[in-house]
């Protein structure tokens, strides 16, 4: 499915997510202190936890791309790679919904509509400033809160989003 596809199946830009997170048999909350060594811990035990609520064997790419940019945005960029700073990580999933997670650091946060598009010929060959694109374009709803202080990402199941087992 190319990304235009999968883009008019995700809701509008903006909209809100709306989901019971009670109805979540897996739920997951951490805190970790704005370090890069902490993003790979974070990703690591995300994604087994996400792994196995979602019956997947071989991994979810995507949503950990997606959370390890989450992340870095969160350490790098919110609180300025301060390790007396935290950033808090929540996640919810089941099979049948997938999973959403929501990560807040403490910095001052941002407006994501000011982030520059880096398909743009001036920002092509940068070697940073994707992260939010690959967001939007690998999970099925992205939404920004808090001022931009916190992300919500949420992916459904893989086979749900492009016909896979």
């Amino acid at each position: 499915m190319a990304p235009s596809d999968r883009q008019k199946k995700k809701p509008p830009e903006g909209e809100q997510l709306h989901l019971d997170r009670r109805k979540f048999t897996l739920r997951f909350r951490m805190t970790f202190p704005s370090t890069r060594v902490a993003i790979n811990h974070a990703v690591d035990q995300v994604m087994q936890i996400a792994c196995e609520c979602l019956h997947c064997d071989q991994g979810e790419p995507d949503l950990e791309i997606s959370l390890r940019e989450a992340l870095a945005n969160a350490v790098i960029h919110g609180n300025k790679s301060e390790p007396d700073k935290n950033v808090s990580l929540r996640c919810y999933g089941n099979p049948d919904q997938g999973v959403i997670m929501a990560i807040r650091d403490q910095g001052s946060g941002f407006d994501p509509e000011t982030v520059p598009d880096p398909r743009s010929s001036d920002k092509i060959y940068l070697h940073h400033g994707r992260g939010l694109f690959l967001m939007r374009e690998l999970m099925d709803h992205v939404e920004h809160r808090k001022g931009g202080r916190e992300v919500v990402i949420h992916r459904t199941r893989k086979q749900s989003r492009r016909g896979e087992s």
